[in-house]
C-alpha cells in the first residue's frame, strides 16, 4: 500500500471518529434532556426591590405598593432617605441630604433634567407621582456628568412600550391619584398622571398652629408619550407641571399670609442604538417660581424669586467608553424683597441673571489583569455668569474635574472600590427659612460668590452570599467642600434695613466625613435592608460673627433605619419602616431682656446645642379584595409613628402674655392613622 493511500485511509478513520463521538453525545444530550422532566429544580426567586447597578442604587417603585403610606401616600423620596448615607429628615423638611452635603449640592431630577424644588409644604411628599415612573436611581457619587458636589436622585420612566390598556388608581384622605396607560399604536403609547389634594377638608384642625388657620392644597400632572419606530431608535416627549398654594390668617394681628410655587418640565429626547454604540440626545426646559407675600395693618411684604434652565444633552456610549456634552442658558431671579408700608426703609431690586454653563466629559473602563477595572474621567466645564449691575463685568469661570475609580473583584461575589473626584457647582440654594418651606432661593456664582467646589474620597465594599440570600455593604467617604454659602438674614431684614444680598450671604468651607453599612435580605417572603449611618458634616466661615467650626443645620450624627415587606398569602401583605437618629442642631438663647416692649435675645455658640433624638415606627397591612390577571384592587391600612414618639422639629422663642420662654415644637400629633383605597388594571 502505498503511503499516500494509507494517509488517506487514516484520515478517513479519524473523521470516523470523530462522527461517531459526535453520535454518541448526542445520544447522551437527548437522553438528559428526555429525563429533565423527572428532576425537580427549585431555588428561592430574588424578588427585592433594590438594586446595584454601577454603583448606583436602583429602587422599583413597585415596592411602593407594599409600603407604609403616609396620608395615603406612598412617597419615592421618602424611602430614598432610608438607604444609608442618605439622612431621614424630620417632619416640616423635605430637604435631600446625601452623604453630609447641603440640599442643593445634590440634583434630583426627571429623566436627567432637573427640578429645582422637588417638595410640597409639609415634607411628607415630593412631587413625584410613583406609579407614573418605572424605578428611582440614587447616585450618591454621581460621577463625572452632573455639576453638583453631592449625589443624584433620577425618577426614570419604564423603557418599554405597553400593549394593552392599563393604570392606576389611588383614592386617600388627603389626596387622591391616578396613572394612565394607553397604547396609541404598536409603535406609541402614552402614559398619563394626575394627583391633587384636599387636606383642608379633612384635617383642618392639623393645619391649625398657634390658633392661626393654615389653608394648603397642591397638585401634579404628568404626561409621557414614547415613540419607537424601530427597534433601534426611541423617541420620548415629556411635561411635568406641580403647583402649591398656601394662605396663614391671623385675626388677632389682621395679618394675611400667602405662598405660591410652582414646577414646570419639558424635555424631548431621542435614543438610537446601532451596533456597539448607544446615542441619547435631550433638549429641556425647567422652571421653578416662588411668590410669598405677607400683608398686616400697616406693611406688605413679597420675596418674588425664579429659576429656569433651557439646555441640551447628548451622551454618546462605546463599549466601555461614554462621552458627553452640555449646554444651559439660565435666567434666575435671586430673593428680591418688596416692601410697602409706614416703616419701610428701602427695597433693593435684583437684576434678573442670564449665566451660561457648558461642559464636556468622558469616561473610558480597562480591564486591568482579570480582577482590576479601572474607570478614568475627566469634565470640562465653563460658566459665564449674568451681569449683576449695568457697569459690571461679566464673570468667566473655567473648570477641569478629574474622576477615578478602580473596582477589585476579591472573590466570585465580593467587591472593593475605590474612587476620588473633584466636583464644581456653580448654581447655589440658600434662604432664611429651614422649614420646609420653599422660601429658599437660587443664585448663581458671579462677582464676589466663586464656584463651590469639592475633594471627594469614598472606600466601599460589597458581597453577596452563595445563594444570593443576603447582601452587605460597607462605606466609608470623605469630602472636603469650598467657597460654602450659608444666608445670615432673616425676614425682618427686609422691613426693618436697607437689604443687600452680598451682607447678608457668608463664605466659608466645609468637611463631610462617614462609614455607612447596610445589610440587606433580597430573598423569601421577607424582604428589605437594614442600615446604619454615622458621620459629621462640619462648617467653618472665618472672619465673622461664627467662630471656629460647627456642625450644619441639618446634620445627624448617628442613623439606623430599616426597611421590610412581607407576603403573608396570596392577598395580604405587611410593609415597615423604623428611624432611630441623633437630633439636629440648633443654636440656643441664653438670657432675654425685655426692654422697650422689645425681646432682646442672647445666644450660645452656633449650632452649639441639639434637639432630642428623632425615632419613629411607620407600619402597614395591604390586602387585596380581587386579583384577576392584571386587575388588582384593595385597602391599605398605615400608621404614621405607631410608638408615638414626640419628635422635636426645632426650638423656637415662644412668648405668652408676660412670659416667654425657648419651647421644643412637635408635629400636631403623635400618630397619624391613614385608609387608602387602590385600583391596578
Amino acid at each position: 500500500m502505498s503511503t499516500h493511500t494509507a494517509e488517506n485511509l487514516r484520515l478517513r478513520l479519524i473523521l470516523l471518529l470523530c462522527l461517531a463521538t459526535s453520535v454518541v453525545s448526542a445520544q447522551e444530550q437527548d437522553t438528559l434532556s428526555r429525563d429533565l422532566p423527572n428532576v425537580s429544580v427549585s431555588g428561592r426567586r430574588v424578588n427585592t426591590y433594590l438594586q446595584t447597578v454601577r454603583g448606583a442604587s436602583v429602587v422599583s417603585m413597585e415596592m411602593m405598593r407594599q409600603m407604609p403610606r403616609i396620608l395615603g401616600n406612598a412617597d419615592p423620596i421618602h424611602y430614598a432617605m432610608m438607604l444609608p448615607g442618605v439622612q431621614t429628615n424630620s417632619e416640616y423638611d423635605a430637604g435631600l441630604h446625601i452623604q453630609g452635603c447641603d440640599n442643593s449640592h445634590n440634583m434630583v431630577s426627571i429623566g436627567g433634567v432637573p427640578i429645582y424644588n422637588a417638595s410640597h409644604l409639609l415634607g411628607f411628599f415630593s412631587v413625584f407621582n410613583a406609579t407614573h415612573y418605572s424605578d428611582m436611581r440614587l447616585d450618591k457619587s454621581a460621577g463625572v456628568f452632573v455639576g453638583r458636589l453631592g449625589g443624584s436622585l433620577d425618577m426614570r420612566p419604564a423603557d418599554t412600550l405597553v400593549t394593552t390598556w392599563g393604570g392606576d388608581l389611588s383614592v386617600g384622605p388627603m389626596s387622591s391619584q391616578g396613572t394612565l396607560r394607553v397604547p396609541l399604536t404598536p409603535k406609541s403609547d402614552l402614559i398619563l398622571s394626575a394627583r391633587a389634594a384636599y387636606l383642608n377638608l379633612l384635617y383642618s384642625r392639623w393645619l391649625t398652629i398657634d390658633d392661626q388657620q393654615l389653608r394648603y392644597s397642591f397638585c401634579d400632572y404628568n404626561l409621557t408619550y414614547t415613540f419607537r419606530p424601530d427597534p433601534r431608535n426611541t423617541v420620548t416627549a415629556e411635561a411635568y407641571f406641580g403647583g402649591d398654594r398656601v394662605g396663614v390668617k391671623d385675626a388677632a394681628y389682621t395679618m394675611d399670609s400667602r405662598l405660591r410655587w410652582s414646577n414646570f418640565m419639558g424635555a424631548v429626547r431621542w435614543r438610537h442604538a446601532s451596533d456597539g454604540a448607544v446615542l441619547e440626545q435631550s433638549a429641556w426646559h425647567t422652571a421653578y417660581r416662588n411668590r410669598f407675600r405677607l400683608t398686616q395693618t400697616n406693611i406688605a411684604v413679597s420675596l418674588p424669586s425664579d429659576i429656569s434652565t433651557t439646555g441640551y444633552r447628548a451622551q454618546l456610549t462605546l463599549g466601555r467608553t461614554v462621552v458627553g456634552a452640555e449646554a444651559a442658558i439660565h435666567a434666575i431671579l435671586p430673593q428680591t424683597p418688596q416692601t410697602d408700608g409706614l416703616i419701610m426703609r428701602n427695597s433693593a431690586e435684583q437684576r434678573r441673571l442670564h449665566p451660561v454653563e457648558l461642559s464636556a466629559s468622558a469616561t473610558h473602563t480597562l480591564a486591568v489583569g482579570r480582577r482590576l477595572e479601572v474607570t478614568p474621567g475627566l469634565r470640562l466645564g465653563m460658566f459665564s455668569s449674568g451681569s449683576e449691575e449695568p457697569s459690571a463685568p461679566v464673570k468667566t469661570f473655567f473648570s477641569a474635574d478629574p474622576y477615578v475609580s478602580a473596582t477589585l473583584h476579591i472573590m466570585r461575589s465580593s467587591t472593593l472600590t475605590f474612587a476620588a473626584a473633584v466636583k464644581h457647582q456653580n448654581l447655589f440654594k440658600t434662604g432664611f427659612s429651614q422649614l420646609g418651606l420653599p422660601t429658599e432661593f437660587w443664585i448663581p456664582a458671579g462677582a464676589g460668590r466663586r464656584p463651590q467646589y469639592s475633594y471627594d474620597l469614598s472606600l466601599l465594599f460589597e458581597t453577596v452570599s452563595s445563594g444570593r440570600m443576603w447582601r452587605l455593604s460597607a462605606e466609608v467617604y470623605h469630602k472636603w467642600l469650598r467657597h460654602q454659602l450659608e444666608y445670615d438674614g432673616n425676614v425682618f431684614d427686609f422691613i426693618f434695613s436697607e437689604y443687600n444680598l452680598a451682607d447678608a450671604l457668608l463664605h466659608g468651607r466645609g468637611t463631610n466625613y462617614g462609614v455607612n453599612i447596610m445589610l440587606e435580605k433580597r430573598k423569601g417572603r421577607l424582604t428589605g435592608w437594614l442600615s446604619y449611618s454615622v458621620g459629621r458634616a462640619w462648617r467653618r466661615f472665618p472672619g465673622t460673627k461664627y467662630t471656629g467650626k460647627y456642625p450644619a443645620s441639618h446634620e445627624r450624627i448617628h442613623e439606623l433605619n430599616a426597611v421590610a415587606t412581607f407576603r403573608l398569602a396570596r392577598r395580604w401583605s405587611f410593609g415597615a419602616t423604623m428611624v432611630a437618629a441623633s437630633g439636629t442642631p440648633y443654636t440656643a438663647p441664653e438670657r432675654f431682656y425685655l426692654i422697650n416692649n422689645n425681646i432682646i435675645t442672647e445666644f450660645g455658640d452656633h449650632n452649639g446645642c441639639r434637639i432630642g433624638t428623632y425615632a419613629r415606627l411607620d407600619l402597614s397591612a395591604s390586602y387585596d379584595f380581587s386579583v384577576r390577571g392584571r386587575r388588582r384592587s384593595g385597602i391599605n391600612v398605615s400608621l404614621y409613628n405607631v410608638t408615638m414618639h414626640n419628635n422635636e422639629l426645632f426650638r423656637r422663642l415662644k412668648i405668652y402674655k408676660d412670659r416667654f420662654a425657648n419651647k421644643p415644637f412637635s408635629f400636631v400629633l403623635n400618630i397619624m392613622p391613614s385608609v387608602n383605597y387602590y385600583y391596578s388594571f
